[in-house]
């Protein structure tokens, strides 16, 4: 059999050079998922088994066979036709009897869009072969993690794996027990419970219980929870903070969604007991959620720890009364890169007589974290081992929750004083680094080499006005008392973000340009929602079938706006100015096509940038400290 890997990682390059797909990891999903139940159903003998998983796509239609459609109504109605009342099937498929309707909201939310019958067919040969249970949880678990590099608006739903590992250990959940993860994600926090329990127990069965709202997340989640052979009966597309019912559970694990709730659902939410920003209601959630005795690790934003609110000092006075706050672990910033720059800690928490004091531990990487540079199952390692004990030493203390109660904000933020350093100097260590920076700096200047002499072919350009396909608006003043260092929205100034706030005024993404002063005419590009204050300019696309918004974003980086800005005091870029630029487009696939390969460019130069400036460090310091011990001996 071919490597897994690769055959998953083609497919998605497939999926990429159709025209109708912005999502290839969810196109990619969707017909997994298909794949799973076609898989199932041939071991079962239904009669859904067809002669191949390819004739699913073509033989249902009455084209005849080797013809592709990609009407995926008649794919659903086989479906249900062939699936409705074959309990076998549910069990087999890990469903439940009431599931399938959940399963039925995915096919409802998330059409097949594949446009090209060519694209389809060369990726159902693909998938035809492809053996769903071997190593394919792994090769899907990789496509997750990169799936993040490429759009960090995908952050949301990934919480980073060595992270959510080192939760699942020190939490140390039991056979039997229910699992629950109100903001669940790409299904993280169940996967690493059940490599937890095969490790530990002959018998590894837990109960999974799950709720995220995003149709996306879900189509993600349960596939990673069925490649991993996790019953799926209890995981459902929904927001848990509406859902009303008095279940407890053993063990609450989530990285809880943080930032404002949409003036619409803030009124469900107040209805039904929930006010504040969204990290505060789903803490609140867990804590009415969480079974007497029971356990919870949750993934925090800083702000939640120190935040002046009537609803934060509730909920943290709560925390040191009315349950055991028995651990805090502060994360490095960049821990949750590149989705957001947030600082971010775990709280762990158990429903029971607190306890007289919390044990802080302040964790620490060996470089910044960033895109390039995650972090890693090693910085967990004392972590780890001290948690039980609950050791004090240079990374951990005991935080006495007298001193807390007695402030009334009952604020949780801490940090230890850091000893200084000693510099241990190796020199044979230091050369293998040095070396291995060598090799690594050789392949990465090899690599943009060979992608810059790419050659992407583009036969026809549109020369389109501006304000034709885009709506241009100035941003908001905000006063820099308000910019904070943490927050639930990036504030975008003239040369990029400047800090957080609590509040957006765009609440989709788009491309901001600099407005005034030294750097008007600067390009950024925002992902999702955020503040844009009155140095800036927000671009947004009208139509964004017929423009991709990442291309132009390069396009207006590379026409150097800053030369067209008037003014000689202060140099400034009006809208009339950008309204009546003429840009010229391609068509749309080529669009991301030469996007994606912009991309690649910029990772290329950005990533020989980084690891040069750490090689000439490391090579200075080398040198410096040869010199040192030359000089010492004599």
């Amino acid at each position: 059999m071919k490597n897994s890997n690769n055959k998953l990682a083609r497919i998605v390059e497939l999926l990429r050079k159709d025209t109708g797909i912005n999502n290839s990891i969810e196109q990619l999903s969707l017909l997994l998922l298909i794949k799973y139940f076609y898989d199932v159903a041939s071991n079962s003998q239904s009669d859904i088994c067809r002669s191949s998983f390819r004739g699913l796509f073509s033989e249902v239609n009455g084209l005849g066979h080797g013809k592709i459609s990609n009407d995926f109504s008649i794919i659903k109605s086989i479906f249900h036709e062939v699936i409705r009342g074959n309990e076998s099937f549910f069990d087999k498929c890990l469903l439940g009897d009431n599931s399938w309707r959940n399963i039925d909201v995915i096919f409802n939310n998330i059409p097949l869009r594949i446009r090209s019958l060519k694209v389809l067919e060369a990726a159902l040969y693909e998938l035809e072969d492809l053996d769903f249970y071997e190593f394919l949880s792994v090769d899907f678990d990789q496509l997750l993690l990169s799936m993040v590099k490429d759009s960090s608006s995908s952050g949301a739903f990934h919480s980073p794996k060595p992270l959510v590992e080192a939760m699942v250990k020190v939490s140390n959940p039991s056979p039997q027990t229910s699992i629950y993860d109100p903001a669940m994600g790409t299904g993280r926090a169940f996967v690493e419970v059940e490599k937890h329990l095969s490790k530990t127990y002959e018998d590894r069965s837990f109960k999974a219980i799950g709720n995220d709202i995003s149709p996306f997340a879900y189509l993600i989640g349960i596939l990673n929870l069925l490649l991993n052979g996790i019953d799926i009966k209890q995981i459902s597309l929904s927001d848990s903070l509406l859902i009303k019912d008095d279940l407890k559970y053993d063990l609450i694990l989530s990285g809880v969604p943080f930032g404002k709730a949409s003036d619409i659902s803030k009124y469900e939410y107040y209805y039904n007991g929930y006010t504040g920003n969204l990290e505060a209601m789903f803490l609140k959630h867990a804590m009415d959620k969480l079974a007497k005795n029971g356990k919870a690790a949750l993934i925090v934003p800083d702000g939640l720890l120190f935040n002046k609110a009537n609803q934060l000092d509730v909920l943290r006075g709560q925390l040191l009364t009315q349950f055991n706050l028995h651990s805090i672990l502060s994360l490095p910033e960049g821990v949750l890169a590149p989705y957001t720059g947030v600082k971010v800690s775990v709280l762990f928490f158990e429903n029971s007589m607190p306890g007289k004091d919390i044990w802080f531990y302040e964790l620490n990487t060996a470089k910044p974290l960033n895109k390039l540079n995650s972090i890693n199952d090693s910085d967990f390692e004392e972590f780890i081992s001290q948690f039980e004990s609950r050791s004090v030493g240079e990374n951990s203390c005991l935080i006495d929750k007298k001193s807390l109660l007695a402030d009334e904000t009952f604020n949780l933020s801490f940090s230890l004083q850091k000893k200084e350093e000693k510099f241990s100097f190796d020199k044979l260590e230091k050369i293998n680094s040095l070396k291995k920076d060598q090799l690594a700096l050789v392949e990465l200047i090899e690599s943009c080499f060979k992608n810059a002499s790419k050659n992407i072919d583009v036969e026809h350009f549109t020369d389109v006005a501006i304000k034709s396909v885009c709506d241009l608006r100035s941003g908001a003043n905000l006063n820099k008392s308000e910019v904070l260092s943490n927050g639930s929205y990036p504030v975008f100034g003239g040369n990029g973000i400047i800090g957080y706030y609590e509040e957006a005024n765009r609440f989709s993404g788009s491309i901001v340009i600099g407005k005034v002063g030294m750097y008007c005419g600067n390009i950024h590009l925002s992902p999702g929602p955020h503040w844009l204050t009155s140095n800036a300019i927000s671009l947004e696309v009208k139509d964004d079938k017929s423009v991709f918004t990442p291309y132009l974003a390069h396009l207006l980086q590379s026409m150097n706006l800053n030369q067209i800005a008037t003014g000689t005091v202060q140099k400034f870029i009006s809208i009339k100015q950008l309204n009546s630029i003429v840009i010229s487009l391609p068509s749309y696939d080529k669009q991301v096509e030469l996007s994606n390969w912009f991309n690649l460019l910029k990772e290329n130069k950005k990533s020989i940038q980084s690891l040069l400036s750490e090689f000439s460090k490391d090579l200075e310091l080398f040198t410096e400290n040869s010199i040192l011990e030359k000089t010492l001996k004599f």
